[in-house]
């Protein structure tokens, strides 16, 4: 088998629990790919913040993937975007107004939102090194470079709604897709995990067969559909599920450690 060079993996029900845990196994692990000659890159649909607080916990300095493949970067330089377009951004963000969805928009790097619903805006950011401001009205923001919108959508039926329209409406123009149970992300069509992917693996000369990716939902499929060697983390997605070689339960079950150390540290 071809020597993996590169592990590319989403973080949140994945390398980490939605509630930011983690095992002693994984840190073990994690540590130990460190010293190897394989890179381990996060790919995330978190902003860059809450990315990078995950990245120093584990002491990685390898560049990031973040809202959801719409940017590539270290903590000094951008090496890859793909922004909404303004006027896009705008017409989204007052759809989800008019639909009386919970909204985070981000801008130039800076999360903001209207409504400062304590009980969401906890569970999103408390252990994940991310902070927000509240605006009185989006049209307060000089919207530029939004690389994704996120919708906080809690009724399932709404949820399947909503992202049924704007699917449809912008088929070709936008990527939506449900990355949690409550979490609807909007990105540009040409920003995605797997088209970061492609991104770094001409950046690093890497070929399909030398990286592996792992992932636990929809928003990872292409992240999976771009490497080589796909896994998928506790089947929270069916089509995520059927593409994979390989299955895992749950973070902390620690399979994901064991398939880590197998085919990548070949232990």
């Amino acid at each position: 088998m071809t020597k993996i060079k590169l592990w590319v993996s989403d973080i949140d029900g994945t390398l980490m629990n939605y509630d930011s845990s983690y095992t002693p196994r994984m840190k073990n692990l994690i540590e130990k790919i460190n010293k190897s000659d394989c890179k381990l890159v996060l790919a995330t649909g978190r902003m860059f913040m809450g990315a990078d607080f995950v990245a120093q916990k584990f002491n990685l300095n390898n560049p990031i993937i973040c809202y959801q493949g719409a940017v590539v970067r270290t903590r000094d330089e951008i090496l890859w975007q793909r922004p909404i377009k303004n006027e896009i951004a705008l017409e989204i963000i007052d759809y989800l107004k008019e639909r009386n969805i919970h909204t985070h928009v981000y801008n130039d790097d800076v999360l903001y939102i209207e409504d400062d619903n304590t009980r969401i805006m906890s569970a999103y950011c408390d252990n994940r090194g991310t902070t927000y401001e509240v605006v009185e009205d989006f049209k307060q923001l000089k919207i530029n470079n939004v690389p994704k919108i996120l919708g906080v959508i809690e009724d399932k039926n709404l949820m399947q709604e909503i992202k049924k329209e704007l699917s449809e409406k912008y088929k070709g123009v936008l990527t939506i897709v449900q990355s949690s149970p409550i979490y609807l992300e909007i990105n540009d069509n040409e920003a995605s995990k797997g088209k970061a992917l492609d991104f770094l693996k001409e950046y690093w000369n890497l070929s399909d067969n030398e990286v592996i990716a792992s992932g636990d939902q929809d928003n990872d499929i292409e992240l999976l559909e771009h490497s080589g060697h796909k896994v998928c983390v506790n089947n929270n997605s069916q089509k995520l599920k059927e593409i994979a070689q390989y299955h895992c339960k749950d973070v902390n079950s620690d399979e994901l450690v064991d398939l880590i150390e197998r085919l990548v540290l070949c232990e």
